[in-house]
């Protein structure tokens, strides 16, 4: 199933030290946003389809959130299981979360790498406070209006030695839904970074599979993202704004109207993106060849 990524703010709040994002400074309209969804509705090449909202920091254009999810609702024909709010997790308010409790459709995907020390990269933007105590604050209020939320871990070398230690923390704090990322533009990874990704994440895989995370989900674990998956990015031709993005998966869609946006397709394999898809199948057969030899 194809995911269209909607983007409702450049602003952000946080100075992340490996941030790839260029622009840090575009807002948009409603007009801009509504007029992406027509056109993913309009391109479509099936009736169902997941949408991401993204920044920026996606909740500083709340409004634009709850009315593109409103929206996209009201219109007939099509299906949209689900809704991924992916944020740095660090604002939050008694709206937004009654609004989520509501509406069991919309998730919350916080970006946090893991403990305190393994989050040292992710701070606010006049601050420079480590984001790792608000986040962890705010998952425990959603989580007291039923409402659970991932987290996001980009891994990178400084980092990456802590993750084990870092998913169990989560673990013993709540936290059910794991995704890992790599950082890819703004950190060079090399060997040791992909050795270690491996080591730190059969120890996760040996821990699930003998029952000590019962429930733990790790998403790295569970699915391996199609090589063959090319990253679009959709943007305003007169502003140069990124308006969407998609992972490339339905073709003759949104992405392909060259005659009303700007699209970039990121098809080009690259000697990290080939260590990354080769340390992320690893571990995801490591994973699977284990759960398989404790089969009853």
């Amino acid at each position: 199933m194809e995911t269209y990524v909607i983007h409702v703010t450049k602003q952000c709040n946080c100075d992340c030290l490996y941030c790839y994002e260029k622009d840090k400074t575009s807002q948009y309209t409603w007009e801009e946003i509504k007029g992406f969804i027509d056109n993913i509705v309009k391109y479509r090449t099936s009736n169902e389809f997941a949408i991401e909202f993204l920044g920026g920091e996606p909740l500083l254009a709340w409004n634009y959130v709850r009315q593109s999810y409103e929206y996209l609702e009201s219109i007939p024909d099509i299906n949209v299981p689900s809704y991924c709010i992916t944020t740095n997790g660090t604002i939050m308010t008694e709206k937004i979360v009654n609004y989520l409790s509501k509406n069991k459709k919309i998730s919350f995907a916080a970006s946090m790498d893991g403990h305190l020390h393994a989050n040292q990269l992710r701070v606010f933007k006049e601050s420079r406070k480590n984001t790792y105590e608000t986040v962890m604050k705010n998952i425990a209020y959603l989580r007291g209006f039923g409402v659970e939320a991932s987290i996001h871990i980009v891994s990178h070398p400084y980092n990456i030695a802590y993750l084990s230690d870092s998913i169990d923390h989560l673990y013993r704090n709540g936290i059910r839904y794991i995704d890992i990322g790599t950082v890819e533009t703004t950190m060079q990874i090399d060997e040791a970074y992909c050795d270690r990704f491996i080591k730190e994440l059969d120890i996760v895989s040996q821990r699930i599979a003998d029952g000590t995370y019962k429930g733990l989900h790790v998403g790295v674990l569970e699915w391996l993202k199609p090589y063959s998956d090319v990253r679009t990015y959709i943007r305003d031709p007169e502003t140069g704004k990124t308006i969407g993005e998609s992972y490339g998966r339905s073709g003759n869609d949104v992405t392909d109207t060259n005659n009303i946006y700007n699209i970039q397709k990121c098809g080009e394999k690259t000697k990290t993106s080939e260590m990354i898809y080769y340390i992320r199948k690893t571990v995801y057969d490591n994973h699977q060849r284990r759960l398989n030899l404790v089969q009853p």
